[in-house]
């Protein structure tokens, strides 16, 4: 078909489906089931899921990145969109004052030590905290307690399976 065929079509259904439905658009309130793959700009998959575990929110409440919650505005069922995220909008920069040392002594022996290797810290305060380590000597332990994805940009492309009703929002 031509691309005025097409544009023939698209303004004979309008804002309908092909089954004769209103097609409802995204507004903030809106709770959405969608499907989302989050990959590195060299193409490393960081994270996806899929139609049997679709990933919900309401759009809106900042539990999601807000630049990616601000592209589903207006989106509808079944449309893919594609976001960049600078890192700043995503897990932030990676901060070196982050990157500390820690006598190895201060571990338990069963723990494995390694280059690569994720390890929790637990503080006075009752909080964890979970390091990469990046350098190691007899004595110590060099550590980036960055986020694994601070400083990177990431690609976000989002597929929006369903859009339920705005939840009512006590005053």
């Amino acid at each position: 078909c031509t691309y005025r065929q097409s544009c023939v079509f698209f303004l004979s259904v309008g804002m309908k489906g092909l089954k004769g439905e209103t097609m409802k658009n995204i507004k903030e309130g809106d709770t959405v089931q969608l499907l989302c793959e989050a990959k590195l700009e060299s193409g490393e998959l960081c994270y996806t899921n899929d139609a049997q575990n679709p990933l919900v929110l309401v759009v809106g409440d900042g539990k999601f990145f807000p630049t990616v919650e601000d592209a589903l505005q207006e989106m509808t069922e079944g449309e893919t969109k594609v976001v960049t995220l600078e890192p700043e909008d995503a897990f932030g920069p990676h901060i070196d004052d982050l990157i500390i040392k820690v006598p190895k002594s201060v571990f338990k022996t069963e723990v494995t030590l390694e280059i690569g290797a994720r390890i929790k810290i637990d503080v006075p305060t009752g909080k964890s905290f979970i390091g990469t380590i990046i350098a190691m000597d007899e004595q110590t332990l060099t550590l980036d307690m960055n986020h694994l994805l601070a400083g990177k940009r990431l690609i976000v492309k989002v597929t929006i399976v369903s859009i339920g009703k705005e939840e009512n929002k006590s005053p």
